[in-house]
């Protein structure tokens, strides 16, 4: 029987932008920081610095891909590190490492936990290689319910923990600090409201990208300073490019800018009015006290606020069944009757701080998977 704090072992896809990845990061580092032995194993990424900032060792495994060769390579890697660094739990955070996972830990005989972000494809034949490991984890209700009716998992083995978010690096910033990331941007001068809109550009998230673009060209003739600052990389960052040099053309001037990938987050969202996004992004807007609006490929839930906390927080703060299309028309009057308002925007940005502290410190939600770590050790 293990009671200690054994060394865990974490498997991701890789570490570049994404929900997924940001949360791998923190509660990687969040465990070291309470003396956790932890290792992440990946195919890497832009992002693989941050996570060894607190004493989190990073591992290159192939475990990005369907390739069978690579497959073949991920799983030796995998066996290796559990039994060179004496791992004694794995928890695996997507499909692929859940399986090469699963029989790696009952080889050895140490527990697997999984963590379920989204909604992954069920069916045939991917029913056949999806996997629940001891616990399993949904980070809302919607994702809790789609595996149990999706995959056949046992509602008595699946447990709600949402993000986490580390409130003293997301936090509301001052006037100093909002001058200094913009100047950073090199928005110093910046006579407009300053919208920031979050995601990954690859397929439906950069539809949702150009509609938030064609929203605030709508919106410039209301709010003719009005700059949109797109954040995100993907295989369709072209196209966004393209449609936002289009608007920047009618404008006149600069009305969108592609920034790309970006690392300092909590700097963007300190020079930012206003934020759109979902799931992640929408917890760190609120917890530095930015008013946030969800919106994504599955349409338009609004501004975050306590009439429609309860729905948001069943489905991650995402998009999925939203009641209104993501329509650029739709977009233009949320993000209007909010600019309209700032005494709306201060009390909204008050209010997504005090949910992120109260439902998503990265504190809370590390000690809840500290209890199922040492639940399943003891067994």
């Amino acid at each position: 029987m293990q009671t200690g704090k054994v060394p865990v072992l974490h498997l991701t896809m890789s570490l570049g932008i994404g929900g997924v990845e940001t949360h791998v990061i923190g509660l990687a580092n969040s465990l070291s920081e309470r003396t956790w032995p932890v290792y992440v194993g990946s195919h890497g990424g832009e992002r693989v610095q941050e996570l060894e900032v607190s004493g989190a060792r990073h591992l290159l495994i192939p475990l990005h891909s369907r390739r069978p060769f690579l497959m073949a390579k991920a799983y030796a890697l995998v066996s290796q590190a559990v039994d060179t660094f004496g791992i004694g739990l794995i928890h695996a955070h997507a499909r692929i490492p859940a399986w090469i996972a699963s029989s790696i830990c009952r080889k050895k005989g140490i527990p697997l936990v999984t963590t379920y972000h989204g909604a992954f494809a069920a069916g045939f034949p991917w029913n056949m290689v999806t996997r629940s490991g001891d616990l399993t984890i949904a980070v809302s209700q919607d994702i809790k319910d789609y595996v149990i009716d999706s995959f056949s998992f046992s509602p008595d083995k699946v447990l709600i923990i949402p993000n986490g978010i580390d409130t003293t690096l997301y936090h509301p910033p001052s006037e100093e600090e909002t001058g200094r990331a913009r100047k950073q941007l090199g928005l110093k001068h910046a006579q407009g409201p300053i919208i920031a809109y979050v995601s990954r550009l690859d397929r439906e998230l950069s539809e949702t990208a150009v509609a938030v673009a064609d929203a605030v060209r709508n919106v410039r003739e209301k709010f003719p300073r009005a700059l949109l600052l797109i954040a995100g990389d993907g295989d369709n960052l072209e196209k966004v490019r393209t449609r936002a040099a289009e608007i920047n053309a009618w404008a006149g001037m600069e009305a969108v800018r592609c920034l790309g990938f970006v690392v300092d987050t909590p700097a963007l969202y300190a020079a930012s009015d206003l934020v759109i996004g979902m799931s992640r992004v929408a917890l760190e807007a609120m917890a530095t006290a930015r008013p946030t609006i969800i919106a994504g490929p599955g349409g338009i839930f609004g501004a975050v606020r306590e009439e429609i906390l309860d729905l948001l927080e069943e489905r991650n703060l995402t998009s999925r069944n939203a009641p209104i299309p993501c329509d650029p028309a739709v977009l233009t009057r949320e993000i209007e009757d909010l600019l309209s308002d700032p005494a709306r925007m201060q009390e909204l940005g008050l209010f997504g701080r005090e949910v992120v502290l109260r439902r998503h410190s990265v504190a809370r939600v590390t000690g809840e998977h500290e209890n199922i770590y040492r639940s399943l050790l003891m067994k």
